[in-house]
């Protein structure tokens, strides 16, 4: 079990407050995801890579690091794509409630990884998180566009899920080199999709790319790799529920958003749904 210390809850909920306003920004920016996903990652690596040669922290690398740091980056670049998407084919608030499955995933990933058998309360947390998908998404046809797009952010949040166990693979490597990596090699994943990208944008649109490469990425989510790395699992999870209620309020505020009683519902499900599974596991062990 990973230590408890009050600076890494801080450290958490100001990297979950952040990333909170990516739902917007995405939305709000006028050109697809690939192209998104590109600026973000051509920001963070242009401010990290000079830091870490001077650093020389490349030269310490095994084969076996660069074999990690390379899965790491692929998995975030396949999970931002799909969470970009998501936002883009449904709305703010529901790409980041899809995204918020992430903690009934990682719940199911942990418990793998221990060779658990689940437990009632982590089949009950199944069930409520999937009642609650249900009542925010408009049908249960993936013909709907809406209804797809969810679809893929609840699969953006298995991948999400994925990368705090990736981390801790690596976990004595500094936080700055695994952020770098999980950048970088996503970088690599997104100029697969170069020929899709559109960057006839106005200044608004590359003021809020800008937004999201140096506040949203840069800071939010170096912050973010250190506080799931050195975090237990389930505190982890557990604070990052607060991205729900703040991407919600600020999608209703800057987007003028409906948040209808079904998303209301809904999200009250799913994010209850997650911290029953994270939480009720965690009070037993004590």
């Amino acid at each position: 079990m990973l230590p408890i210390r009050p600076q890494l809850i801080v450290v958490a909920i100001t990297a979950i407050s952040t990333m909170a306003l990516v739902p917007v920004l995405v939305s709000s920016i006028g050109t697809n995801e690939v192209t998104i996903g590109i600026a973000r990652v051509i920001i963070a690596c242009a401010v990290l890579t000079p830091l870490l040669i001077r650093r020389q922290y490349f030269k310490k690398l095994k084969a076996r690091e660069w074999l990690i740091m390379l899965a790491i980056g692929v998995v975030f670049g396949i999970h931002w794509l799909t969470y970009f998407y998501a936002i883009k084919h449904t709305t703010p608030s529901l790409g980041a409630l899809s995204l918020s499955t992430y903690g009934i995933h990682m719940l199911w990933i942990n418990a793998l990884i221990q060779s658990k058998r689940p437990s009632q309360s982590d089949t009950l947390a199944i069930a409520l998180c999937f009642v609650g998908c249900i009542i925010v998404t408009p049908s249960l046809d993936l013909a709907n566009d809406v209804t797809f797009g969810f679809a893929v952010g609840v699969f953006s949040g298995l991948l999400y899920a994925c990368l705090p166990f990736m981390h801790q693979r690596i976990a004595y490597l500094p936080t700055a080199l695994r952020s770098w990596a999980q950048f970088g090699f996503a970088g690599l994943f997104f100029m697969l999709f170069w020929p899709q990208t559109h960057w006839q944008l106005d200044s608004a649109d590359w003021s809020r790319l800008l937004a999201l490469g140096v506040v949203c990425t840069l800071v939010a989510h170096t912050l973010w790799v250190k506080a799931t790395t050195e975090l237990p699992a389930v505190v982890a999870s557990a604070c990052h529920y607060l991205y729900i209620p703040i991407a919600m309020a600020l999608s209703y505020y800057f987007m003028n958003e409906a948040i209808t009683t079904n998303k209301v519902v809904g999200a009250i499900l799913i994010v209850g749904a997650c911290l029953l599974g994270i939480l009720l596991p965690a009070l037993r062990r004590r």
